[in-house]
């Protein structure tokens, strides 16, 4: 199962905060610094692990977040 977590991205400028998903324990994909607020990144990071989203989706359900939902 996938399990998405909240990143910071210290190369980014203040408040980058990005997804990063794991399989057991092995990172299998990130993206980093796509959200301004990290309560938005951790919200986001809640609905993809409330729904189970399994990985080929992470991109696609962030972009909605990002631009279909009212933050």
């Amino acid at each position: 199962m996938t399990e998405y977590v909240v990143t910071e991205d210290e190369n980014s400028p203040p408040g980058g905060y990005g997804i990063a998903a794991f399989i057991g324990k092995a990172p299998v994909k990130n993206i980093p610094g796509v959200f301004v607020s990290r309560a938005d990144a951790e919200a986001a990071a809640d609905l993809l692990n409330g729904l189970g989203v399994e990985l080929c989706h992470m991109e696609d359900i962030i972009e909605d977040y990002l631009t279909d939902f009212s933050l």
